[in-house]
C-alpha cells in the first residue's frame, strides 16, 4: 500500500478524465464568447467574513476556514458569487452596467463524498450584474440551455421558482429573515415537515401555513396553468403575487422568444443560499438525482458589501458533474484535439523528423514525436494505444526521396506524401 493517498474527498484526474473536464471547461468558455461575458479572476482564499455574510448555516458550517500566518481567518471559497459581490463593490464599481462576467475553477466545501459530490469541486460561473429586468433572467436560462445543447446533452430539464413568492408571505407573517433562512434550508434539504412544524413554532397563522402548504403542493410544466392556479391563493400576498407574476413573465418571455426546453415549475422551491431574491433554478437529467448546475437573482447583495443597491443574476455549472453526465448519458467523447504521431527511423533522419514536428505544430496541429527509440512496429502500437489519429513514419528511403509516410490509424491505410505537403494534408483532413 503507497505511504501516500489523495485526501477523502479530493480526486486525481487521469488523462483521460482531464481531458473531459477540459472540454467541458473549454465549452463553457466558448459560451462565455458567445454571450459577451468577460472573465475574471478571483483569489481562491478570502476573507472566511466575506464566504460566510450570505452563504448560509449549511454552507458556513463545511467551508475549509482557517488562520493564516497573519492570524487572518480566511477560507476557501465555497462559491463564486461572494468574490464577484466584492469586486462590484470595489475595483468594477464604477464600471458601466451590465456588467457580464464569467469565471471558472475550483471551490471547497466539506461535504460527505459520494457519486457527483466531493469536496473539491468545478464549477463555471456566469453573471449579468446592474439589470432588474427579466431579460437578463433569460439570458441566463438561454446560455444553461446552450451549454447543454453544445454539449450533447440530452432529456434535461429545468426546475424553476421563484424565492420572492416564499419570502413575500413569511415577511407577512411576521417572519424575521433569519427564520426565513432557516426555514428556506430546511426545504432546500427536501425536509417539508419539519420546515411546516417550524412555522408553526414561530407562530404563523393558520391563513399562512394553508397557503405555505398550498405553494409547496403546487408545481407542473406549464408555467401559465401553475401560476394562475396560485393567483387566488396569494390575494392576501401582494409580494408573493408580484414575484409570482414576475417569474410568468421570466417564462412567457423564454418561451415567446423561441428558447425552448423541459421544465418543472415548483412554486415552494428554494435554494440554500441565503443571498437569493428572485427567480430560481437547477437543471437536472435522469440518470442523476444532483443539479448539473443552478441559479438564481440575487439584488441585495453587492450592498451587504458596500456597494451601491445592484441587481443581478448568475448560474453556476458543475462542470466535473456535467462530464459525470457526458459518461452517464454514453456520449461520445469528443476530443479536444486529434494527434500526429512522428516516427524517425534512425539517426538521419530524426532532424528531418523534428523538422516537420515543428512545422506542424507551428500549423495548431497537435505532435507526439517518438523518443523512447522504438521499433516502428512498437511505436504504432503506442501510438495506437493512445488513440493517435495519424502516423508520420520518416526512415533512409523516403527521406532520400524527400518523402514521408502517412498512416491512418484507425482504417491502417497509408500513402507516401511529399513532405513540403504533409502540413497542408494533414490541416484539411484534422479540419
Amino acid at each position: 500500500m503507497p505511504k501516500f493517498q489523495t485526501i477523502r474527498g479530493m480526486r486525481d484526474f487521469l488523462p483521460s478524465e482531464a481531458e473531459k473536464l477540459r472540454h467541458v471547461e473549454g465549452t463553457t468558455q466558448q459560451i462565455a464568447n458567445l454571450y459577451g461575458f468577460k472573465e475574471v479572476i478571483t483569489p481562491l482564499v478570502e476573507h472566511y467574513d466575506l464566504l460566510s455574510a450570505k452563504s448560509g448555516d449549511e454552507i458556513t458550517a463545511r467551508m475549509y476556514a482557517f488562520k493564516d500566518l497573519g492570524g487572518r481567518k480566511v477560507a476557501l471559497r465555497p462559491e463564486f458569487t461572494a468574490s464577484i459581490a466584492r469586486l462590484m463593490a470595489t475595483a468594477l464599481r464604477n464600471q458601466p452596467k451590465p456588467l457580464r462576467l464569467f469565471s471558472s475553477g475550483t471551490l471547497y466545501r466539506y461535504d460527505e463524498p459520494q457519486f457527483g459530490r466531493y469536496r473539491e469541486f468545478w464549477q463555471s460561473n456566469f453573471e449579468i450584474i446592474g439589470s432588474p429586468r427579466p431579460e437578463a433572467d433569460v439570458e441566463v436560462l438561454s446560455l444553461t440551455k446552450h451549454l447543454l445543447d453544445t454539449l450533447g446533452l440530452q432529456n434535461y430539464w429545468f426546475k424553476i421558482g421563484h424565492m420572492g413568492i416564499l419570502r413575500g408571505l413569511l415577511s407577512k407573517e411576521g417572519v424575521t429573515d433569519e427564520q426565513q433562512n432557516t426555514l428556506m434550508q430546511l426545504l432546500d434539504t427536501k425536509q417539508m415537515d419539519k420546515a411546516l412544524k417550524t412555522t408553526k413554532e414561530i407562530g404563523v397563522s393558520t391563513k399562512g401555513i394553508a397557503t405555505l402548504q398550498e405553494i409547496l403542493e403546487t408545481k407542473g410544466k406549464d408555467a401559465s396553468k401553475v401560476l394562475t392556479s396560485l393567483k387566488e391563493t396569494l390575494q392576501k400576498y401582494p409580494d408573493s403575487m408580484k414575484a409570482a407574476e414576475n417569474l410568468h413573465k421570466i417564462l412567457q418571455l423564454t418561451q415567446d422568444s423561441g428558447i425552448k426546453f423541459s421544465q418543472s415549475i415548483e412554486t415552494g422551491f428554494a435554494r440554500g443560499l441565503e443571498y437569493y431574491t428572485g427567480m430560481i433554478f437547477e437543471v437536472l437529467i435522469p440518470e442523476m438525482t444532483i443539479a448539473l448546475g443552478g441559479g438564481g437573482r440575487y439584488d441585495k447583495l453587492v450592498e451587504l458589501f458596500g456597494g451601491e443597491p445592484t441587481p443581478a443574476i448568475g448560474v453556476a455549472h458543475g462542470l466535473d458533474r456535467i462530464a459525470l453526465a457526458i459518461d452517464k448519458q454514453n456520449l461520445p467523447s469528443k476530443s479536444i484535439q486529434e494527434t500526429t504521431a512522428i516516427i524517425p527511423i534512425g539517426e538521419e533522419a530524426t532532424t528531418q523528423a523534428l523538422k516537420v514536428a515543428l512545422q506542424l505544430r507551428g500549423r495548431g496541429i497537435a505532435v507526439e514525436f517518438e523518443v523512447m527509440g522504438r521499433t516502428v512496429t512498437r511505436a504504432l502500437q503506442d501510438a495506437d494505444r493512445r488513440k493517435t489519429t495519424f502516423a508520420l513514419i520518416l526512415g533512409p528511403k523516403e527521406l532520400k526521396d524527400g518523402k514521408i509516410v502517412l498512416r491512418h490509424l484507425k482504417t491502417h491505410k497509408q500513402q507516401l506524401v511529399d513532405i513540403k505537403d504533409v502540413a497542408n494534408i494533414l490541416s484539411e483532413r484534422i479540419d
